[in-house]
């Protein structure tokens, strides 16, 4: 019966341990998953941000393809389109190489670099 006595406070010194422990892992785990969530929200932001930039850039290039200038200035180039009184000329380039690396991106960013 006394060793039952001594061994009381051990155990319940061992039980609140043990639950100090479990409640410092917790702890831990939710920081540590907090601080995971936070980059993934920076992350997150850091890519809308882009894609909003590129959104305004293709928003940008439909409204300048859509004006009349630029209608004009396909119908110059394509189409040799001169108005009345100008002067019609062409300028020849020298000939490219056929090693040359093609240009990388979307059509519209080929067309209209930044």
């Amino acid at each position: 019966m006394r060793f039952l006595a001594r061994s009381r406070p051990r155990l319940f010194f061992f039980a609140c341990l043990a639950l100090a422990g479990y409640f410092a892992y917790t702890a831990l785990m939710g920081a540590i998953n907090t601080h995971r969530l936070a980059e993934q929200r920076f992350e997150a932001e850091q890519d809308l941000r882009a894609l909003e930039d590129r959104r305004a850039y293709i928003e940008a290039v439909r409204d300048y393809v859509s004006s009349d200038q630029y209608v004009e200035q396909e119908a110059r180039r394509q189409l040799g389109y001169v108005r009345p009184g100008e002067i019609p000329f062409v300028v020849i380039s020298p000939p490219v190489e056929d090693n040359s690396e093609l240009p990388k991106g979307d059509w519209w960013e080929r067309l209209f670099p930044r």
